[in-house]
């Protein structure tokens, strides 16, 4: 008899391993494609790690002052080797800006080794990404030190001053921060242009490395002063003739007014009081140590442009020690002692005098006390003003709060309710599609309502005019509000036709205000952008190709020229009598008329009102003068009190900000308006103001023509051209001639 047949399939089943049950085949089949996958992404990570780190793909750079750089200035970069056509860098939003080579490289003349290709960019964030594009389609990761931030200052040396480190310490701020020196032993690596030196607030050039560096690499340094720099001269005994009789290193020398100085012999040194007494120092010189000390006898010293500080002898002329003349924009302080070299190397008093030649200490009080210079400054305020356009309103959040709970409230019980009533569930595929589009209807028309649905624009201009130099510099900032995602070029000439600098062009970049505020370019995070996408900058940075924007939002630009006058647009007989006021009379050679104008000489206004073509000006015939920070701070007497209007930081006049720029530290600086000038500080005509000049103010024709147009081969990019109204009704700028003061006749006393 058969045996009975038993059902053994779950007799004698083994437990799993652990208490866990065997994995079913789809289980194991997904773990084996996650395997797999992290696989593959590990070998391309290790396959790319290596090709980074491959000799093929490495990249040699060396970055601003010796690798020190700043975020938000312009800054030097050069490239080994020279087969790199384009470096991108982040701007404030996170974005990429591709920026071309302004050198082609060449040949070192060391061993027939190629010199690395020059870039000059702009870094927009402090630890955003570097990328170099070799023109092959693929890009590079560049590895660069960490950035100052914006807000610090830089004090650059050409050659070797080690009293340079201690008078930053002796101007050190109040919080504890203080100026960064950064010491170069040559001037041979600076570059060509004044924007590679953008990163620098002062500079110090000793004259014994300026009388043997080559013309040429000293041309980016007086191109930097001019545009309104600050420099500091040593040359004594280095300024003998053949050492400074030309180039650049001979216009630094005082000279009669848009000329060369010159040396003419060189005499020695008897006496120190005057240096000492200027310096203010705690011990005198060593007497013994002026044995051969010579200091240089200039060529005409009575027609000397600028202010005699410390001389020597019974009048200023005799022998000039320190003179700060005004170069340009900027101003040139020489002082004709070595003090890199000699006794000057290790006395006290060199400290003490490098403070004095650097300005001196700061005596601000008031509300420089509320001062946070990681926050917002006048740049940042000019950028919040330019950022807001007429007829584009925020819309009132009572009314988003409104809208969305209303949303939810249709979202649920009403549309829960319609729909359980009648029993129909099938209802609900109507009626949330028809209250998604309601509501998206509505939050359109709101935002249509609001924010209008055309192209909007606003500038912020500057036109700054020398007599003395024959240059004129343009400053323009511009911002457009986008009613649709957009992509556009963006460019910026000048359009001064009454100065002939029409057709030249301007550099155009984005604004970024520093500090790290939201936006700004010290902030750890880029500010969210809606439109992420790399754009370019043109060659000779005179336009940004390809810029995108997003629907309703704005973008802000900024453009800065320099070109050179034929023509004076004012002719003056200014002068300053012996009571310190101005006589004489002014010209208008302009085609147009200034508005509002006044006209500054030291710490005094004169009203001009409206200066018509060919109109004279006679400060004498007028009211008189009035102090000029009551006239900036529209301070006023009311009874026996004088009564000073505050500064709003949540103003938004643009004219009142670019005022208060312009002469910030005539107005007080930060104790008037507890900001720091920011990136505006570059538009501060205060020092100028006591070395023999005057400037005459006023409101005229805007000096910077803006295009903003869609970018060519772009489909669907948003308007052809973006409208932009040039009229002197619609754009203006404040005008600024600096005009130079014929000498005095009265000698001034021996200190």
């Amino acid at each position: 008899m058969r045996p009975a047949v038993q059902d053994r399939t779950n007799a004698h089943r083994l437990p799993p391993v652990g208490g866990r049950r065997a994995p079913s085949l789809p289980r194991a089949l997904a773990w084996g494609v996650f395997i797999w996958i992290a696989v593959v992404w590990g070998v391309r990570g290790a396959a790319g790690f290596a090709a980074e780190a491959s000799p093929e793909t490495a990249w040699e750079a060396t970055i601003g002052f010796d690798g020190v750089y700043r975020t938000g200035s312009w800054t030097p970069l050069l490239i080994a080797p020279s087969t790199a056509t384009r470096v991108w860098v982040e701007d404030p939003d996170g974005e990429l800006v591709g920026y071309p080579p302004v050198s082609d490289g060449g040949s070192s003349g060391q061993g027939g080794g190629e010199a690395p290709r020059r870039f000059r960019v702009r870094f927009g964030r402090p630890a955003g990404r570097v990328l170099v594009d070799d023109g092959s389609g693929s890009t590079v990761p560049l590895r660069v030190p960490v950035a100052l931030e914006s807000t610090d200052e830089v004090m650059l040396v050409i050659g070797d001053l080690p009293s340079a480190e201690r008078a930053a310490r002796l101007l050190q701020r109040e919080d504890g921060t203080r100026i960064r020196v950064v010491a170069l032993p040559d001037a041979s690596g600076l570059g060509p242009a004044d924007l590679d030196l953008d990163g620098a607030d002062a500079i110090i050039a000793c004259g014994s490395v300026v009388a043997r560096t080559p013309p040429e690499a000293l041309a980016g340094v007086d191109a930097w002063v001019r545009r309104g720099g600050r420099l500091v001269f040593l040359a004594g005994m280095s300024a003998a003739p053949p050492g400074l009789a030309e180039g650049p290193g001979a216009g630094w020398l005082p000279g009669p007014a848009g000329r060369e100085g010159r040396v003419t012999r060189m005499v020695p040194l008897r006496r120190s009081a005057a240096i000492e007494t200027y310096s203010k120092a705690g011990r005198p010189l060593d007497r013994n140590a002026l044995g051969g000390l010579e200091v240089p006898v200039l060529a005409d010293a009575a027609s000397i442009d600028g202010m005699i500080e410390a001389w020597e002898g019974n009048a200023a002329t005799e022998l000039p020690l320190v003179v700060r003349r005004a170069h340009g924009f900027g101003t040139v302080t020489w002082v004709g002692l070595d003090l890199d070299q000699g006794v000057f190397r290790n006395w006290q008093g060199t400290d003490s005098l490098l403070v004095e030649l650097l300005g001196g200490r700061s005596r601000q009080t008031g509300r420089s006390g509320e001062l946070n210079r990681r926050s917002l400054d006048l740049g940042g305020q000019l950028r919040l003003a330019v950022d807001r356009f007429d007829g584009v309103r925020p819309v009132p959040f009572e009314l988003i709060a409104g809208l969305a709970l209303l949303y939810i409230a249709c979202l649920y019980p009403a549309e829960w309710w319609l729909v359980s009533r009648g029993g129909r569930p099938a209802l609900a595929w109507l009626t949330l599609p028809a209250v998604v589009i309601l509501f998206a209807g509505m939050a359109w028309w709101i935002a249509g309502r609001w924010k209008g649905d055309a192209w909007r624009v606003r500038r912020a201009d500057v036109v700054d005019v020398d007599l003395a130099w024959k240059v004129a510099r343009g400053t323009s900032f511009f911002g457009t509000w986008s009613p649709m995602n957009a992509i556009v070029d963006v460019g910026a000439v000048p359009s001064t036709a009454a100065l002939g600098v029409d057709g030249q062009a301007a550099v155009v970049s984005w604004y970024g205000a520093r500090g790290r505020g939201i936006g700004a370019v010290d902030c750890p995070t880029s500010h969210p952008s809606l439109a992420s996408v790399p754009y370019t900058s043109a060659a000779g940075l005179k336009s940004l190709d390809r810029v995108p924007i997003a629907a309703s939002s704005s973008r802000l630009f900024e453009a800065e020229w320099m070109a050179g006058v034929a023509d004076p647009p004012v002719v003056s007989s200014l002068r300053q009598d012996a009571q310190g006021t101005l006589s004489g009379a002014l010209e208008s050679r302009l085609p147009f008329a200034l508005e509002q104008c006044s006209l500054f000489h030291a710490g005094w206004t004169y009203d001009v009102g409206s200066l018509a073509p060919g109109a004279l000006f006679d400060p004498e015939s007028g009211k008189g003068p009035r102090t000029l920070a009551s006239a900036l701070t529209r301070s006023a007497s009311v009874y026996d009190r004088t009564q000073t209007q505050a500064w709003r930081v949540d103003n938004t006049d643009i004219d009142r900000i670019l005022e208060i720029a312009g002469f910030h530290a005539a107005a007080g600086g930060t104790s008037y308006t507890s900001l720091e000038a920011g990136r505006l500080g570059r538009i501060d005509l205060s020092p100028v103001l006591p070395i023999d000049r005057a400037i005459l103010v006023g409101r005229g024709p805007a000096g910077t023509s803006w295009s903003c147009a869609a970018a060519g081969g772009v489909s669907g990019s948003g308007a052809t051209a973006v409208p932009i109204d040039d009229s002197p009704a619609q754009a203006t700028a404040m005008w600024r001639i600096v005009i130079p003061l014929e000498k005095l006749s009265v000698e001034k006393p021996s200190p």
